[in-house]
Order: structure tokens, then C-alpha cells, then sequence
């Protein structure tokens, strides 16, 4: 027996429902949904016995533009077994899907159905008295009992983390909608509910909201582990950059250089003249040696990131995470 001020007697905190109430839920399911699915079976199988004792080997409906056939291929995906007559064509056998000849009721589909819809229920119903539970209270009792007319109905009884005395009362009541009603087409149970907590008030966040912070937390945590797993390889790709720009920035400074020698010179004089506009020879120098200084800036910082890449990193952490942004950052 619980006792208040027993700490070692207390019991999980958050709510789970009985076993015994599960099976009952899944039994109930899985009974209507085959009776359903037998249903339907018994009135294709004379719907089609009838079209072939006429001797036709499809059958038809009306739309809007007159008649068209009706293809059977979507009732396979759904809780019957159909046998189809076969048609040889190019030397191999396929189902014809306009002439369905007999079906049975598919019972391994309509049990796995009837466990989604049980785990939906229960799940719903979890989560509704988790709702008044907070993370500190605890769980001491548990009298949930089946009802008539599709009911669960009772309460969980708990304390709080200051031995104060509650209950959650709560009543789930389910029906059903049948055929095109259904959200399957052949049977689907939904659940209604009613709960309120009676005694001590609850205090801080529910089990409920802090099982959807976990989740939230972990999509967060994964999509986050993605981002970083991105970042991660794009730095390793980084990281090289010192290595491969240097050999482009002697490239580049050997070209450059070239500019302003006096070959260089003369031959950028030669073409100003052929084109009759003014060189500045000297403003021409003095700008063709700010680049080579700036090629030489990052060269040097290049050297010494291949030793110490800290500050490499630094700076792609701020953003600066390709090459032609770093480049930019040396206004070449």
C-alpha cells in the first residue's frame, strides 16, 4: 500500500493504459473491420458471379462523358484477396484488373489495421491524461475500468512532489463510420474524450507538454546534427584553400608583376597610342602594386594558415566560407 512520505513506494509518473483495456480495444477493432471487409467480399462475389453467368468480362459505370470500365487494381491495396482472371500477351501472364472473379477477406491486413487504430486510441487517450500530470507529480493509482456502450471511464490517482493528493478523471468514448464514411474505406473507430483533474492543482509544465518538447528537441537536435555534419564537410573542403590558393597567387603575382615591368610598360603605352587615349603610367604602377600587395597579403596569410589553421577557422565561422569570399575580404 502507498504511503504519503514513502518515497521508495512511489510509481512511474507518467500514465500508460492497462493491458487488459488495449486488447479489448484491438478485439472490438479487429471483429467489425473483418465483418465489414466480409460484408463487402459476399457482395462482390455475387456481383461478379452475376456478370459472368452474363458472359461479360468487366463491368461498367456512368460519368460525366457516358460509360467507362471499372479497374479493380485499388481494392488490392485494401483488406481483400482478389482473384483475377489472366491474360497471356507476348508470351507472358498478367492479372486482367477489369474482371475480378472472386475475393476473400484479407485477416492479416485487418488485424495490422486494427492495431494502428488501437495504438491511435490508446496513444490519444495517454496523451489526454498526461495532459493534467505534471513532471513532478507522481502516479499512485490507476482504476480505469470498461464501461457499456464503448466506453473507458474512472481515474488516475497521484500526488504531488509535496505529497498533495489528486485525481485525473476521465472518460474515452468511441463509435464507428463504415464504408466511404471511413477513413479506410471499410471501418474506423474515433474517440471522443472528457478529463479534469480534481484535488491538488497542478503545478509546472504536464508530462504531456514536456513528451512534445522531447520531441520538438530531438527533430531539433537532428536537424541541427545535419547542419553541422554540412558545416563539417564543407570545412574539411575549406581547410585545403591555403595549400591550393598559393600556387594560384604565385600564379598571379608572377602575371601581375609582369604588368608593370618595362616590357609591360611599353607595350600598354603601344596600345594607348594605336587607340589615341591617354595612359597614366604611373597611376597604372601604383594600382597594379596595391593587387600584388593584396595577392602578397593572402599569400603570406596562406603560409601561415597551412601551420596554424585558428584564424582560418575563425573566419569561417564568421562567414567566410568559400573562396571567393575570402578573396573579397583581400578586395582582390
Amino acid at each position: 500500500m502507498y504511503r504519503v512520505g514513502c518515497p521508495l513506494l512511489k510509481k512511474q509518473m507518467t500514465f500508460t493504459i492497462n493491458t487488459n483495456h488495449k486488447v479489448f480495444l484491438e478485439e472490438e477493432i479487429y471483429v467489425k473491420l473483418v465483418a465489414s471487409a466480409e460484408a463487402k467480399a459476399e457482395r462482390y462475389n455475387k456481383m461478379w458471379a452475376a456478370r459472368e453467368e452474363e458472359g461479360k468480362t468487366y463491368h461498367t459505370r456512368k460519368t460525366f462523358y457516358g460509360e467507362e470500365k471499372i479497374y479493380w487494381y485499388g481494392e488490392t491495396k485494401s483488406f481483400l484477396n482478389i482473384i483475377f482472371a489472366q491474360v497471356t500477351e507476348f508470351g507472358s501472364t498478367r492479372n486482367d484488373y477489369y474482371r475480378p472473379l472472386n475475393c476473400t477477406v484479407n485477416l492479416e491486413a485487418c488485424r495490422t489495421n486494427a492495431q494502428q487504430q488501437r495504438d491511435h486510441s490508446v496513444a490519444l487517450l495517454e496523451a489526454r491524461v498526461n495532459g493534467h500530470l505534471a513532471v513532478t507529480d507522481t502516479i499512485t493509482g490507476n482504476n480505469l475500468k470498461l464501461g457499456q456502450a464503448n466506453l473507458i471511464e474512472g481515474f488516475v490517482s497521484g500526488v504531488t512532489k509535496n505529497n498533495e493528493e489528486f485525481k485525473v478523471h476521465t472518460q474515452m468514448m468511441w463509435n464507428y463510420r463504415y464504408g466511404e464514411n471511413s477513413a479506410n474505406g471499410y471501418l474506423t473507430q474515433y474517440v471522443q474524450f472528457r478529463s479534469d483533474r480534481r484535488g491538488a492543482v497542478q503545478e509546472g509544465k504536464s508530462i504531456q507538454q514536456a513528451k512534445i518538447d522531447e520531441v520538438k528537441q530531438a527533430k531539433a537536435d537532428a536537424k541541427q546534427a545535419i547542419v553541422d555534419q554540412k558545416k563539417a564537410a564543407k570545412w574539411e573542403k575549406f581547410s585545403k584553400l591555403p595549400v591550393q590558393m598559393e600556387k594560384w597567387l604565385n600564379k598571379q603575382i608572377k602575371e601581375t608583376s609582369s604588368w608593370i615591368s618595362e616590357e609591360g610598360i611599353a607595350e600598354r603605352q603601344a596600345n594607348a597610342d594605336r587607340g589615341g587615349w591617354n595612359f597614366d603610367s604611373a597611376w597604372y604602377i601604383k594600382k597594379t602594386n596595391e593587387d600584388i600587395s593584396a595577392y602578397n597579403d593572402l599569400k603570406n596569410d596562406c603560409l601561415k594558415w597551412q601551420k596554424d589553421d585558428t584564424q582560418l577557422k575563425a573566419l569561417f565561422d564568421k562567414g567566410i566560407d568559400t573562396r571567393n569570399k575570402l578573396k573579397e575580404m583581400y578586395c582582390i
